[in-house]
């Protein structure tokens, strides 16, 4: 019976420990390609203070929370003097260390100055733009929920801002003087004349009062006989004026007033005669004396 050896070939150690190297290195870069692939920027970061220097505490604040399924986050930055890939800032760390905002914001102060992540890195000048990246994740996958993302500028090796120093500005105003002569006054409108007062109504002459008419003449009163012996009342009342008449008449009947008062005077006497004698006969009355 033959036996026939076959030949194995062997590769030295240093060989085998180079090929297993490279098998890690490209499984890391898959890893870091498919975390890469899968992220996606849900929300922007606010950097305080908003100005500062190379030695100034940083804090990194999220406009909102990390996804539901994220229980844990890492930052990272990149930018000019660190790794393409970027430079852990934070570890990875549970969310609920964080403090939250009211918004559901989470605040995440960084644990270094961007001095101290520089010479980290190897290199001692700070400038231009950096971008910090913070992670939503869990805690044994890689693999990013949701990424918030903010950028720095470094406008010289110790002074950073959190806006962009190129950003647009004002256009530049034109150099010939510009007539900076006072306004002419705008005219005040000519006050509108008021109308005139309208004249009043002349007042009305009241009616003159109408004459009133001259009193009647009362008709003399008539001779009444005085009762019981009485004398008569003879009234010698007469109206002046000479209306209707001559001198010396009685108003309006045109009667002689020296007739009137003979005739009146007269009359006057007989009455008293008849009068007394009337008196007479009542206080001596006539007895018949009996014959004899």
């Amino acid at each position: 019976m033959s036996f026939t050896l076959k030949s194995r070939t062997l590769i030295s150690r240093p060989t085998a420990v180079l090929l297993g190297s490279l098998i890690a290195a490209s499984g890391a870069a898959g890893l870091l390609a498919a975390t890469a692939a899968h992220a996606a920027v849900v929300g922007s970061v606010e950097v305080s203070p908003a100005t500062g220097t190379d030695t100034t505490g940083i804090s990194l604040t999220t406009s909102k929370g990390c996804p539901e399924t994220a229980t844990h986050l890492i930052v990272a930055v990149k930018g000019s003097g660190f790794p393409a890939e970027g430079q852990n800032v934070v570890s990875n760390s549970p969310i609920s260390t964080y403090t939250t905002t009211p918004g559901g914001g989470i605040v995440v102060p960084l644990t270094q100055t961007m001095r101290d992540y520089a010479s980290t890195a190897g290199f001692t000048t700070l400038q231009g733009r950096y971008d910090f990246t913070l992670t939503c994740r869990t805690a044994f996958n890689g693999t990013s929920l949701g990424d918030f993302t903010a950028p720095i500028w470094f406008t010289s090796n110790t002074a950073y801002r959190n806006t962009d120093p190129a950003g647009p500005t004002a256009t530049p105003s034109s150099s010939a003087p510009t007539n900076t002569g006072s306004p002419s006054p705008t005219e005040s409108a000519s006050p509108t004349d008021t109308a005139s007062p309208t004249d009043t109504a002349s007042p009305t002459d009241t009616a003159s009062p109408t004459d009133t008419a001259s009193p009647t003449d009362t008709a003399l009163p008539t001779d009444t006989a005085t009762p019981d012996g009485g004398s008569q009342g003879i009234s010698t009342d007469v109206n002046g004026g000479s209306s209707g008449g001559g001198k010396g008449s009685l108003a309006a009947t045109g009667t002689d007033v020296a007739l009137v008062g003979t005739a009146s005077a007269l009359l006057v006497a007989a009455g008293i005669i008849a009068v007394r004698r009337t008196r007479t006969r009542e206080e001596f009355p006539v007895t018949d004396t009996p014959n004899v």
